[in-house]
């Protein structure tokens, strides 16, 4: 008697308010989040040692990408104003540089920070120096 051929299907669309994939050993590798209407929608990407990437979208329009270690990170975000910063931080977690509209909205500049204080910050813009010209001899 003859097997019967398997039929081919048709891929299926999913619709869910989360889904988390694992890998072979059953560790979870990639969840999506819809978010419940107040929190963000994001999809994670976990690495070893809980290093992970981390992309959201909030409800009140704020955009970011995240790439964080269990202490240490950099993050990526733009504000429903296109603003956007960057932030640096140390293996300690502590903040380390900020770049982008950081503490005032349309007001980019970068601040340096060590053991999480700020140092130095470019928040008072240089003047430019004028150059006197001398009168040219005729």
């Amino acid at each position: 008697m003859p097997t019967p051929r398997p039929t081919k299907r048709k891929p299926k669309h999913i619709t869910a308010t989360s889904i988390t994939l694992t890998d072979a050993q059953g560790k979870p590798r990639i969840f999506m989040d819809a978010g419940d209407g107040n929190g963000p929608a994001s999809i994670c990407i976990f690495g070893k040692e809980d290093r992970s990437i981390q992309i959201q979208a909030s409800p009140d329009g704020v955009l970011s990408i995240a790439l964080l270690g269990s202490r240490f990170g950099a993050s990526l975000a733009v504000s429903p104003e296109n603003d956007a910063g960057l932030s640096i931080r140390d293996r300690d977690g502590r903040l380390g540089t900020m770049l982008g509209s950081v503490y005032e909205q349309g007001k980019h500049q970068l601040v340096l920070f060590e053991n999480g204080q700020p140092i130095w910050s470019s928040a008072k813009p240089r003047k430019a120096k004028r150059v006197k010209l001398k009168p040219s001899a005729k």
